[in-house]
């Protein structure tokens, strides 16, 4: 019983604390009339009260009534703190009427107070624009199962006041712009709903249509242009998708119900739009550039084109995720300035483009012109001016027009569709072009070939005359080099030198060319007594080698000219002299520093006696086959710059033989001839050793011959290092 008298107590204190509150702060009713718009904004009808903790009843609330103060007295919005709204109507209809409640806030919580003074609690709005269902705007048409009906709806009784008091908080990143809560004539707007469908419904078809034709472009062509304007036209698709236009965000409705769920300082469906809406206006000055090829020719707004970029990368990460309680008309205004600054840059430099003969520039200025004038609508909302569209008579479109979101999805259509023709256009331009420099290609080829034809005629007989000219050259080279072969060959001991001196004589003499160093010398055969057998094995080969040999031929023929009696060690450090004096090397300005390994034997075949000395060659003596003896030379060669100092050759070996015994003497082109089964061993002396041992007893022919076939065995397909020569001979 205390308690219905508490109860009517209180109902008693509310109704008249409401018809003194509308007394005390003057709250001024909005005529709702016949002609009164399908949605409308009490702008003068409003007194706000700051709840920071929004821990305030409504029957609290309408105590505190003369708190309120008028929206314009309040300053900006607070995104941390609660505020309660109080608007009053009277319907001046004929009938009843619902209407509904709207406001873009984190939260609406609505009341409705009648003139009896009863308190009605609505059904929250949610945040942004409420939907209703299909079958709220068509019974025959099925519900959405992914977002349920969200509605403030409330009557209004003709005739009668109503007071609504609203608890609301403001979405921390994206503050209202104001403290009004829009209404909404519900019958009427479901209206709006069926049409609003049905456009944005073909603007998605005309998007997803362009899109397919965008990728199917790139993958045809490759170009960055196409794959610009197919990223550009996703992107568009899924903004338009996710708008929030006056019948709510379809995405949610349809397709993944996102509402309620709060990500970073906004909830995430504003982020499924804001990301593509972003993404798309990146990604059409990127698509911009491409096609008017900007960073070939107009490189420094292309740079303003990436800083944009980057910016409004930024600005998106900001908007979504960091809490701030800056005004949106200051907040977004990068937003508003800053594209319509780049869309002035951007069509200055298509008029340019159109100027130095890109025709198909055209289709890009006559396509941004609605693009860029919807984009001054959507902007003008942002800022929070009225839209164009609101001069318009009273119809579904007009409604539709006055939504910033729904002009702009409107101007991404016409923008697409004649940036469609704009870029089979280009392509068309670009293989109009490919195809002229193909033939100015072949021109030039044409062209080329015949001056290289011609060149190539000229050249060729030039290389003709110089090959000729080379040719005779080579010939008169190579006769001279045969010729000088000829003589070098004289030059080696004739047969008469050789016979009835020798039991058995061979030599085995093999330039690495046609002409070489190396050379075996046997004194005159006029002299009595005992005679000279010398080797020696000058520096070089070739033409160089071969005369130098001739040095050396001469050199002996004038140490024995008129007997055989110097010994061999002397005639060492003769030919030592004559080659230093012939070449000049005793001075110190020569500008040549050769000479050569000798050896020389003396034999007295009379007292069965052989005299030997060497530089740097040694003597073979074989007496039986297990006895063989290697007598070195000293350790000096003869001619060069440095002269033999005294004891430098040694007393000449003084050798015994017995009739049969061989003797022979090699160079080092011999020895050090690689080759083997790795073919890079040198022959060396041991080898030489063992035919010759076990060869004792043969002729020197024969013993000549082994040599000669095992050293071929050896080198096999190595290249000849040295001039060959080699003596054998038995007494």
């Amino acid at each position: 019983m205390m308690n219905l008298i508490f109860k009517m107590f209180v109902l008693f204190f509310l109704v008249g604390s409401l018809s003194t509150t509308a007394n005390a702060i003057e709250l001024q009713p909005f005529q709702v009339v016949a002609d009164t718009p399908i949605i409308f904004n009490p702008k003068d009808s409003a007194l706000v009260l700051r709840d920071p903790a929004g821990s305030l009843s409504p029957e609290e609330v309408l105590v505190r009534k003369n708190e309120f103060k008028s929206a314009a007295e309040m300053g900006k919005i607070d995104a941390h703190s609660y505020y309660w709204i109080m608007q009053k109507f009277i319907s001046r209809l004929d009938a009843d009427r619902e209407f509904r409640v709207e406001g873009s806030w984190l939260s609406i919580e609505t009341f409705a107070i009648q003139s009896n003074g009863s308190i009605l609690k609505l059904k929250p709005a949610g945040f942004g624009y409420s939907y209703s269902q299909l079958s709220d705007v068509d019974p025959t048409l099925p519900s959405s199962s992914k977002a349920a009906s969200s509605q403030g709806l409330f009557v209004l009784r003709s005739g009668q006041p109503l007071v609504l008091l609203s608890r609301v908080k403001s979405i921390p990143a994206l503050p209202p712009k104001s403290f009004t809560l829009r209404i909404a004539d519900h019958a009427r707007f479901l209206e709006l709903r069926r049409f609003g469908l049905f456009v944005e419904g073909s603007l998605l078809g005309i998007l997803f249509a362009l899109g397919i034709f965008g990728w199917f472009s790139y993958f045809m062509n490759k170009d960055r242009a196409s794959l610009f304007y197919g990223i550009w036209l996703t992107l568009s698709f899924f903004q338009v998708f996710n708008l929030y236009t006056q019948d709510g965000n379809h995405f949610s409705e349809f397709m993944l119900n996102v509402d309620g769920i709060f990500l970073g300082a906004v909830y995430l469906s504003n982020i499924f739009y804001s990301f593509p809406a972003y993404g798309q206006l990146i990604f059409y000055f990127l698509f911009a550039s491409a096609f008017l090829q900007l960073s070939r020719y107009f490189p420094t707004a292309q740079k303003f084109i990436y800083l944009f970029s980057l910016f409004f990368f930024c600005f998106f990460w900001v908007s979504a995720f960091v809490v701030h309680n800056i005004p949106p008309n200051i907040f977004f205004l990068p937003n508003a300035i800053l594209p319509i600054a780049m869309f002035v840059i951007v069509y200055k430099c298509g008029i340019d483009r159109y100027k130095q003969g890109m025709k198909v520039a055209l289709f890009f200025l006559i396509g941004a012109i609605p693009y860029f004038l919807f984009r001054l609508v959507f902007v003008s909302g942002l800022l929070g001016m009225p839209s164009v569209f609101s001069l318009l008579p009273e119809s579904g479109l007009s409604y539709l027009l006055q939504n910033n979101f729904v002009s702009q999805a409107m101007a991404l259509c016409c923008e697409a569709i004649i940036m469609a023709l704009a870029v089979i256009s280009r392509n068309k331009w670009i293989q109009e072009e490919l195809i002229e420099t193909q033939e100015s290609q072949k021109r030039l080829i044409a062209n080329q070939n015949k001056v290289l034809e011609a060149t190539v005629a000229e050249r060729t007989q030039e290389l003709v005359e110089q090959h000729r000219a080379l040719d005779e050259s080579h010939q008169i080279i190579l006769g001279s080099v045969n010729y000088a072969s000829r003589l070098q060959r004289g030059q080696l001991p004739r047969s008469i030198r050789i016979d009835r001196r020798f039991a058995s004589f061979s030599a085995i003499w093999q330039p690495r060319d046609v002409i070489g160093g190396d050379v075996y010398w046997l004194s005159s055969s006029l002299h009595t007594g005992p005679f000279i057998v010398a080797v020696a094995d000058c520096t070089g080969h070739g033409v160089p080698g071969a005369m130098l040999s001739l040095l050396v031929s001469n050199s002996l023929e004038r140490i024995y000219a008129n007997d055989t009696t110097q010994d061999p060690t002397s005639a060492l450090l003769s030919l030592d002299h004559y080659v230093r004096m012939g070449l000049n090397q005793d001075r110190l300005d020569s500008e040549s520093d050769d000479g050569c390994d000798a050896a020389i034997l003396r034999i007295d075949r009379d007292n069965h006696r052989i005299e030997f000395s060497g530089a740097k060659l040694g003597l073979f003596h074989v007496s039986g086959k297990d006895n063989l003896t290697r007598y070195s030379g000293a350790r000096c060669s003869l001619g060069y710059h440095e002269t033999i100092q005294e004891g430098q050759i040694s007393t000449a070996h003084v050798i015994r033989y017995q009739a049969g015994d061989v003797f022979a003497i090699f160079t080092d082109g011999i020895t050090d001839q690689i080759g083997g089964p790795t073919g890079k061993i040198s022959f060396g002396y041991r080898r030489l050793e063992q035919i010759l041992r076990s060869h004792h007893g043969s002729d020197a022919m024969t013993i000549t011959d082994v040599i000669q076939h095992n050293f071929l065995l050896w080198q096999g397909t190595n290249t000849r290092r040295d001039d060959l020569t080699a003596i054998v001979f038995t007494l």
